[in-house]
């Protein structure tokens, strides 16, 4: 569970209703149906007319993905790719299919680096297994990024259709006139909390979900980005104990494992 998504939409939506009610304001008049309508309904129509069906059915996906904390695996796929290299020295490149084809079921290989290993082993020269495993990269994190800009996308459209909210309650009190009060402090009501309720989610929903997917994207880049370098590496023979000084660099780029990190040379030093 990511408790700093949690914390983060509490507390920004929480302080806001806070300073609202020090002065003297009351939660209770903040809450209007017909602003909903047209603040969510007319984002959520918008949003649909701006993507296919294929798309928008991951919206759901990536919002319980944001209260999902991810597990960092790359001191785990440092270690197993140091035992691959030392494999490889020892036994050569053939044995390294053995050795991903034949690992305990309970301990499962990235499938990425399955792919880049078995393509060491049908003798691939390095640049052209980098060429394959980047574009496979690129082609996830264009997809993945498509689907994060209907967060973007909503992010512009909600403070929009506030406005249009806005309009539609100054519309309002100029046909409703000085002698209808009730009309009137309503269609004030639409005007003012129609913009509010864009501005909150835009501001505190939708932009910052799509700023913590992209992180949490630009991370799994690093993780696989250090695979294919460890992968042609292999390929060139690198002594295991060269390749471990060359991935401690990505532990230390890594958010996830800073706490984790070790020098090379201390625990596990290989010689």
């Amino acid at each position: 569970m990511d408790i700093a998504s949690i914390i983060g939409i509490i507390a920004g939506i929480g302080f806001v209703l806070y300073g609202y009610t020090m002065d003297g304001g009351v939660i209770s008049s903040l809450w209007m149906p017909s602003a909903v309508v047209i603040t969510v309904g007319g984002s959520v129509g918008a949003v649909i007319l701006a993507y296919d069906l294929k798309t928008l059915k991951k919206m759901p996906k990536l919002l319980l993905e944001l209260f999902i904390s991810p597990k960092s695996k790359i001191n785990d796929t440092i270690e197993y790719l140091i035992t691959l290299s030392q494999t490889a020295k020892q036994n050569g490149l053939f044995s390294l299919e053995k050795a991903v084809m034949s690992e305990d079921p309970k301990k499962k290989i990235d499938p990425f680096l399955k792919r880049g290993i078995l393509n060491v082993v049908d003798g691939t020269d390095t640049e052209k297994i980098s060429e394959l495993m980047q574009n496979e990269i690129d082609v996830y994190e264009q997809n993945k990024l498509q689907a994060i800009s209907m967060f973007d996308t909503s992010a512009a459209l909600a403070p929009a259709f506030g406005m249009i909210g806005t309009i539609v309650g100054m519309i309002q009190m100029l046909s409703a006139g000085m002698d209808n009060p009730d009309t009137l402090t309503k269609a004030i009501g639409v005007a003012f909390i129609t913009t509010l309720y864009g501005s909150l989610l835009a501001n505190c929903l939708f932009q910052p979900v799509a700023t913590k997917l992209r992180t949490r994207l630009a991370e799994y880049r690093l993780e696989k980005e250090m695979i294919i370098d460890a992968v042609c590496a292999i390929r060139n023979g690198i002594n295991p104990k060269m390749l471990r000084e060359q991935l401690f660099s990505y532990m230390i780029l890594s958010p996830k494992s800073k706490k984790k990190t070790e020098k090379p040379g201390k625990k596990g030093e290989i010689k």
